[in-house]
């Protein structure tokens, strides 16, 4: 039941429209994200693989993006009337800023209607590092969480229609921490379980738990679509299907140094466990990530101007549960003192409900050739969340946000595009009332433990997650891509004209 316990707290739940703030590559970030349509470069095998038939010739490209996401939380607790008792101090991020590396190679091998690409590239996610004594931490008091693709694309054209698919390799690791309380129930060894009490402290009640996870390799693919019946205009569509991950990692718990379990038994003066802590090494994650949906339209009613509307439909209500399998967590009795006469290992299973609902995301953006060697983007973008704020925590701080970006393109001599982008998102601020996020809680009762074999309960205790909760995002990101070959030294316009035809 303790481990039950600890992967209900500590599921990496990075995966909800909150974990995609802002998709990958600097020119699709400078459009706010509207790139399905009318992507220009090898981030094309993200947005829209057969988007790739607008590269002319070999080339390569590297991108290198900055991720912040400062988080403001203030914690309100209220009485069952919804009258407010206590108002916390307020918390923040210092997590450092996310490095959000890419790099793709494409060629079309002399093939006018085919284009090949390689990439590695990976969705923009935060981290969090909280107080570890805040208002905090039964909730989460750090995490770090990050997804690498990688992997091979093909665009194909077939008279204005084009098609495109890509398989890949992904990678995805997670760490989290926090606290839960283990305490003596209210009416300590009558035999019956009942619930922590109101003032149980956490220096004597507290059990750090920390679960680290690395899925070294799940199988994914996208498909991709893109009609363009004429010069001036490109529709385009793609779709990213469910990924399996299957991460092995481990599963650690630490007692606070005054924990009762470690300061005698309240009978006796002996200590009931003899470790203070307990490890797995050798836990099983198992999660989905959902569909997820593109289609956008890009029109070019001058050669040197291209504007993009795109919608994005991330199906998260399908992500139901995190399965934790393989669990095996061993607190080993002290043979000093007779209530607890054996270890107690626990190997259940765990099936964990998500609770996420499905998100909205439209796009607006463009490109202008201002010169043939510069050119200047915008965009903007709304999203929903994928997090009731019920479920709301500052374990993944999301919320209806929406965004707007800037970004240019400096070529030389044909040979090289140097690229920047700026985009900046503001999140709902949410003053959460009707918070179900609560203190995860195991009252003990020596006696219904010791001698009559119950097993530990799992209690949901005090809400902990109401209160205001404030958050932006920032994202900075600079690429290059070098081109070679006899298709380089073509100016911007004749690239843009190179769409539709």
């Amino acid at each position: 039941m303790l481990a039950l316990l600890l992967a209900a707290t500590l599921s990496p739940q990075a995966h909800a429209a909150g974990y995609y703030f802002t998709d990958s590559g600097t020119r699709a970030m400078g459009r706010g994200g509207a790139f399905v349509a009318g992507a220009d470069d090898l981030s094309a095998q993200y947005y829209n693989p057969a988007a790739l038939i607008h590269l002319k010739g070999p080339q390569a490209y590297v991108n290198f993006s900055l991720f912040s996401q400062p988080v403001q939380f203030t914690r309100k607790d209220y009485d069952t009337d919804g009258n407010l008792t206590n108002t916390w101090d307020t918390i923040k991020n210092s997590a450092p800023p996310m490095y959000i590396p890419a790099i793709g190679v494409g060629h079309n091998f002399g093939l006018k209607n085919t284009y090949f690409a390689l990439g590695m590239w990976t969705p923009m996610a935060p981290s969090f590092r909280y107080p570890s004594d805040g208002s905090n931490h039964y909730t989460l008091k750090d995490s770090l969480t990050w997804q690498i693709w990688a992997g091979p694309s093909v665009a194909q054209r077939i008279g204005w229609l084009t098609l495109g698919a890509g398989v890949h390799w992904t990678l995805v690791r997670a760490e989290e921490s926090l606290d839960l309380m283990i305490c003596q129930d209210e009416a300590p060894f009558d035999g019956k379980i009942g619930s922590c009490p109101s003032g149980a402290t956490p220096e004597e009640n507290d059990l750090h738990a920390e679960l680290k996870m690395w899925d070294k390799g799940s199988l994914a693919a996208n498909f991709g679509i893109l009609a363009e019946p004429a010069p001036w205009i490109s529709i385009g569509a793609s779709a990213l299907p469910p990924v399996k991950v299957h991460g092995k990692g481990s599963l650690g718990v630490q007692f606070a140094p005054d924990h009762w379990l470690l300061e005698g038994d309240g009978v006796g003066n002996s200590n009931l466990i003899a470790n203070d802590s307990a490890k797995d090494d050798n836990v099983s994650v198992n999660l989905t990530m959902p569909w997820i949906l593109r289609g956008g339209v890009a029109v070019r009613p001058v050669p040197k101007l291209e504007i993009e509307g795109d919608a994005v439909y991330q199906m998260w209500s399908m992500a139901k549960e995190i399965q934790v399998t393989d669990v095996s967590l061993t607190l080993q009795h002290n043979p000093d003192q007779s209530i607890l006469t054996e270890d107690q290992t626990i190997t259940d299973d765990i099936v964990l409900p998500q609770g996420y609902q499905d998100a909205i995301s439209l796009r607006l953006g463009g490109d202008y050739d201002a010169t043939d060697f510069l050119t200047v983007r915008a965009g903007g973008y709304y999203e929903t969340s994928a997090i009731p704020t019920t479920t709301q925590s500052v374990t993944l701080v999301d919320g209806s946000k929406w965004g707007m970006a800037a970004g240019l393109t400096a070529r030389i001599k044909g040979r090289l595009a140097i690229d920047a982008a700026f985009s900046q998102a503001f999140l709902q601020t949410r003053d959460i009332k009707n918070s179900d996020v609560r203190r995860i809680e195991v009252p003990v009762d020596l006696v219904a433990v010791g001698f009559n074999g119950e097993p530990l309960q799992i209690k949901n205790g005090e809400v902990v997650g109401n209160g205001l909760l404030k958050s932006s995002v920032t994202t900075g990101s600079l690429g290059l891509t070098f081109y070679w070959g006899k298709e380089a030294g073509k100016d911007a316009a004749a690239d843009m004209a190179l769409k539709g035809t």
